[in-house]
């Protein structure tokens, strides 16, 4: 609403503008308000406009621009209904001639005093808003209509015009627009973006606000493209690969620019190794979310399983602990724009280019490294046939031991328990046969050597378990934790190749002691009775008759068979040693050094060692974790900890209820004596206790975080 100066009478305002109104509606039929209605032109001007009265002379003043050859039209942009204020000559005046008073044209005195009279002008918020009166060009009248900005005034862009005289002499230009006054939340994110840290501004990309033609039919991503080629001009870079070739092919599902870039935050990342890393995990992200399965490309079968095959790779598993500086992402070999398939000669994981491609962050690999299959899929029997084969056969051998084994240790804990609630209920006491003195002397199990070997295979074995499985399970909720408290994938290397490395030599010194005791002395007469023989850890056929009597006495069919030195379970584990590290260690040799690898062995062979060693890894914890603890440790009558491997010594009545035909063999031989020893002192039972309870809780956690991360 207009302002009303304090100086004029209420009337005055109100004659003002029905005078206005009324000279208006004469002036545009073409009539001057002559009494008799005849026209009427006192100063030679034309029949209907205001010229006829207010000669170019007598209205030329600094408020107004050259009036010689003004039209009625024009006037009435400032002196329309309700518009500038009204001077009282020009009241008076115009009073006279609704009256029917004198029609002289105004006296050159009056005119003067007008001149020198300021007009009033009311602040750009109250301009006439039709600037088109003026501003009459097509694309302000017409198509800025259809725009979504068609509905808004002028002057809430095109602010800061307080005088419009001065604006028709071109002597005051709007402010410049800022399209933060009313996107307030664009502008926040435009700040942070590339475009704005290269200076480029909302018009530059915006160009269409006043559009000269119609909006045609070409709407959509193909248009949005166009909008950034307007800077971005190569086509061979942008267009005509990859996916922009299918959006400006009519494909409305293939992304485009503002799909991976933004809309108004693109992303602008700082040209240091940091800043590389974190467009590379940002941009890998976004693949990932189109490329998977349940994503847009999922829907075309494109590259099916793409992203969850991207994410059982080291590359994928770095990538989803936090540490993309450590491996390459979609765009590393995809290249950012250069999309294309395998096939295409364009193509960066084109054969002919594949080396060089690859040797960006691989160096000194034999060129049959490139047959490495970066999407592996070990259910793709058409596409990788070795792959899915190991794949099978691991699965096999993982159900196989686990249904036997787990099964074995239910039954096992069945009996035992139901043997002891027997007992109990019959009020009975199992006592040893041999004389409690006998009963209760310590003999020597194992020596000095063999437990500081069994306790550096159970600090190695850990450091693999929480060093790889936190890799292993990437995706895992407490993976990123376990990986933080070793410094980041590198320290988790570091920790698991440490380990390995222990690991690896005890397995070697192991394999040492075994061929001094098939040939002492370089001797090889007798090697195959001493193979064969009670000392050895090699099956024989005894341990079959012992395991196949296991399962009688379980179901209450026979007795409890009787073991020498060694059982068939111990003597499983120790030859699963020898068959897990073939397959662990060979292929964890091959991950660690896959470049030279591939001078002995194809790429596509790497695929194969990962998924071994990974599928190998899982047996060998879960199953020394459930059923070597169980076996040794956790079943009823040694429960919760069998000491003995880490004091060396048990007492003669456990060596003859549990190994009755060592017992009586050592007593046939007459080396009672010489195994016996003094029990163990009170740091080794503390250091046993700890050490020992320590790793079966330990492992107890590891093994719910495993099962955890493969069933979440």
């Amino acid at each position: 609403m207009k302002t009303i100066p304090a100086y004029k009478p209420f009337y005055q305002v109100i004659l003002s503008t029905l005078a206005v109104t009324v000279m208006g509606m004469l002036i545009f039929s073409g009539v001057s308000p002559a009494q008799d209605g005849t026209p009427q032109s006192s100063a030679g001007g034309k029949p209907g406009d205001c010229m006829a009265c207010h000669t170019g002379q007598q209205v030329l003043s600094e408020d107004h621009a050259d009036t010689t050859d003004m039209t009625m039209q024009q006037c009435l942009i400032c002196h329309g209904p309700g518009k500038i204020p009204l001077s009282e000559g020009f009241l008076a005046a115009h009073e006279q001639m609704l009256s029917g008073g004198p029609k002289e044209s105004p006296s050159a005195e009056p005119a003067k005093s007008r001149a020198e009279e300021p007009v009033s002008v009311q602040p750009s918020s109250s301009l006439p808003a039709d600037c088109t009166s003026c501003h009459s060009e097509t694309q302000y009248t017409g198509h800025f209509k259809e725009t979504a900005h068609g509905a808004l005034s002028c002057t809430v862009c095109h602010t800061g015009v307080g005088d419009l005289s001065l604006h028709m002499q071109g002597k005051e230009k709007p402010s410049p627009v800022s399209c933060a006054t009313c996107h307030k939340d664009v502008e926040e994110k435009y700040k942070e973006s590339r475009h704005a840290e290269a200076g480029i501004s909302c018009i530059q990309c915006h160009r269409g606000i006043h559009p000269q033609e119609a909006a045609g039919e070409a709407q959509g991503k193909a248009r949005s493209t166009t909008v950034c080629l307007q800077c971005h001009s190569d086509r061979e870079k942008y267009v005509d690969r990859g996916h922009t070739a299918r959006v400006m092919a009519g494909n409305t599902d293939a992304a485009t620019c503002t799909d991976c870039h933004g809309v108004h935050g693109t992303k602008a990342f700082e040209k240091t190794e940091e800043g590389d890393a974190k467009k590379r995990a940002y941009y890998t992200a976004l693949c990932t979310f189109c490329h998977a399965e349940s994503g847009v490309a999922g829907n075309y079968g494109v590259f099916p399983k793409a992203a969850e095959a991207f994410g059982q790779t080291y590359h994928g598993k770095a990538m989803k602990l936090g540490e993309p500086d450590r491996v390459a992402g979609c765009a590393d070999c995809h290249l950012a724009h250069n999309i294309l398939p395998a096939d295409n000669p364009a193509s960066a994981l084109n054969q002919a280019v594949l080396v060089e491609t690859c040797g960006e962050c691989h160096k000194n690999f034999h060129p049959r490294f490139v047959s490495y299959v970066p999407h592996p899929d070990p259910h793709d029997k058409a596409g990788f046939y070795s792959l899915y084969l190991t794949e099978k056969f691991m699965i096999a051998l993982l159900v196989g031991v686990f249904a036997f084994f787990w099964v074995h240790c239910l039954l096992w804990w069945r009996k035992v328990y139901a043997e002891k609630r027997r007992l109990k209920k019959a009020g009975l006491v199992q006592e040893s046969d041999l004389p409690e003195e006998l009963a209760s002397r310590y003999v020597r199990r194992f020596g000095v050597r063999e437990r500081i070997m069994h306790i550096v295979l159970i600090l190695s074995f850990f450091g693999v378990v929480v060093s790889g499985f936190p890799i292993k399970y990437a995706g895992a909720p407490w993976a990123k934790a376990f990986i933080s408290l070793m410094g980041g994938v590198a320290g988790a290397a570091l920790i698991h190749r440490v380990s390995a490395a222990a690991m690896s030599l005890l397995f070697l010194y192991v394999c040492w002691r075994s061929l001094r005791f098939l040939f002492p002395g370089f001797k090889v007469k007798g090697w195959l009775g001493r193979l064969f023989g009670p000392e050895s850890l090699f099956p024989r056929w005894k341990d079959f008759q012992d395991c196949f009597g296991m399962f009688k006495w379980f179901f209450n069919a026979g007795e409890k068979p009787e073991f020498d030195r060694w059982t068939y379970w111990e003597k499983f584990d120790f030859m699963a040693v020898f068959w897990g590290m073939f397959v662990i260690g060979l292929s964890g040799m091959v991950l660690w050094i896959p470049e030279y690898a591939s001078w002995v062995m194809p790429g596509w062979m790497i695929n194969i060692m990962h998924l071994a060693h990974s599928e190998e890894a899982f047996l060998a914890a879960v199953f020394i974790f459930t059923v070597h603890f169980f076996n040794t440790h956790l079943v009823p009558d040694k429960f919760p900890l069998e000491k003995n491997i880490f004091t060396g010594r048990y007492t003669v009545g456990a060596l003859k209820h549990e190994r009755p035909l060592e017992y009586e063999r050592i007593v046939r031989e007459g080396r009672l004596e010489e195994i016996s020893c003094e029990g163990p002192g009170s740091g080794v039972r503390v250091f046993a206790w700890m050490f020992g309870i320590a790793s079966i809780l330990l492992g107890i956690v590891l093994t719910v975080l495993i099962f955890w991360a493969m069933l979440g």
